[in-house]
């Protein structure tokens, strides 16, 4: 069953939510802000003002009593209520409520009092009665001889801090979709250059691999352009290396072929038993030797895919040098090669069948670079954390200039080219090695002549 992964989205749509939502956010924090400052505004102006009331009421009340003259108390009650009722303070009808007191009598109050206010102590109050709140405010002279209830309903404070809120607020709540539309347009032309982008990339062939102009993509994006600079620069060194390795491989096919071809030619041609055995000998050396030049080449197409799915395990690569020097043995002996093994042990993290690969194209070269009578040793250690193979022999050994051309692959020495190798053999070494996050060298061979191979791999824990 074939799971398709999540889609992305749209990166357009994400900004735009990000920021849209970002901006109602912030407006309905500032709303909650703007409401909370508010509030405690109208609170402190209407509390002053409900002060100034009170004691602009109790000057009135008290130059009333300082000129009162025998017509008695309600002579000062007539005087009280008209100078306080030509107080110019606006909400009094409508939202404030008062009572006066004058020597522990009332000396006069407005109706729809709230019951029991008379009994609250001085200062500010606040009375819930009947489902209407209260605000209240004691005031008195020094001699406490005149007192005065100023009381509020809140409701007429919800109401001012309401449509305060509502003059303030109404316009950016209408100004939010304009503000939308400059963010969409906003992030729109910003991605322009991310869509030219896109369709500079779509517009490109397949083998069009010249790396992105930086100087039309934003700073913000010029690491992705140089990720994607780097991945074309890669997929151009692969699509080259498997150029070169299919022409070289071509190449290296052509000249079997044609060997076989006219062996077959030479044996169909032949009545004589004898020519007719050899030509057949001969095709089937060809035929042996295309073969495992393609083994050859597919092994090395297969190490070169980044996408390696082989488990890595535990290889004792001493016991699978003993197994490689005893699938070599007749070589050695037909060449009268002393071929020795000094295994001290050695464990590593790896694939078996490419380790095995790895010490067979190493051995086989030695063997097949060294004179009869020589010499191959393979040597196995142990350093710390790493594993060393030394695989050295006594043969012509490598030149200096020509140590770093030997890993190219299908790459022989002149002064070999009657061998029968590939050219491949040290490139599929190299390979592995590299795979097992290995290193390999070139040093001298025995006695200081031929060619010695030193492999290290990580030991296994």
């Amino acid at each position: 069953m074939n799971v398709r992964p999540p889609r992305a989205g749209s990166l357009s749509r994400r900004l735009l939510l990000l920021l849209i939502g970002g901006v109602s956010l912030c407006w309905l924090l500032a709303g909650a802000l703007t409401y909370h400052l508010a509030s405690r505004q109208v609170d402190r102006l209407y509390d002053e003002d409900m002060i100034d009331f009170g004691e602009a009421a109790l000057r009135l009340v008290d130059v009333a009593d300082d000129h009162l003259t025998g017509q008695g108390r309600n002579d000062l009650i007539a005087r009280s209520r008209k100078a306080i009722e030509d107080l110019p303070l606006v909400r009094r009808e409508s939202a404030l409520g008062y009572a006066i007191w004058y020597n522990g009598q009332q000396l006069f109050a407005t109706s729809g009092l709230p019951r029991g206010v008379e009994s609250l102590g001085s200062g500010y109050s606040d009375l819930d009665q009947d489902g209407v709140h209260w605000r209240v405010l004691q005031l008195s002279t020094r001699d406490q001889s005149t007192r005065i209830w100023i009381v509020e309903n809140l409701h007429h404070r919800s109401h001012t801090l309401h449509l305060l809120l509502l003059s303030s607020l109404f316009p950016l709540l209408l100004a939010l979709p304009l503000l939308a539309l400059l963010v969409w347009l906003g992030v729109s032309s910003g991605l322009a250059p991310l869509r030219g982008l896109a369709t500079q990339l779509h517009q490109r062939g397949a083998r069009s691999l010249q790396p992105l102009a930086l100087s039309r993509a934003p700073v913000e994006v010029h690491s992705l352009v140089n990720a994607l600079n780097l991945l074309l620069e890669r997929l151009g060194s692969a699509m080259e290396a498997e150029r070169r390795l299919t022409s070289d491989a071509a190449h290296e096919i052509r000249t079997p072929l044609a060997s076989l071809r006219t062996h077959a030619q030479v044996a169909l041609r032949s009545s004589d038993p004898t020519v007719l055995a050899h030509g057949l000998r001969q095709v089937s050396q060809s035929v042996e030797r295309i073969t495992a030049l393609m083994e050859q080449i597919l092994l090395l197409a297969r190490l070169d895919n980044e996408e390696l799915h082989e488990t890595f395990i535990r290889v004792d690569l001493g016991q699978l040098s003993e197994e490689t020097i005893a699938e070599l043995a007749p070589q050695a002996i037909a060449k009268n090669i002393e071929l020795t093994l000094e295994n001290q042990g050695g464990t590593v993290l790896g694939v078996p069948v490419w380790l095995g690969i790895m010490l067979g194209n190493l051995v086989g070269n030695a063997l097949r670079y060294t004179p009869e009578g020589g010499q191959v040793e393979i040597t196995l250690e142990r350093h710390g954390q790493w594993v060393e193979l030394w695989v050295r022999d006594s043969g012509p050994g490598v030149a200096a200039s020509e140590q770093a051309a030997i890993f190219t692959r299908f790459y022989r020495s002149p002064g070999v080219s009657g061998s029968s190798g590939s050219g491949l053999g040290l490139p599929i070494v190299k390979r592995v090695v590299e795979i097992h996050q290995g290193r390999i060298s070139l040093h001298p061979g025995l006695g200081g002549a031929g060619l010695g191979v030193r492999v290290e791999l990580p030991s296994a824990p």
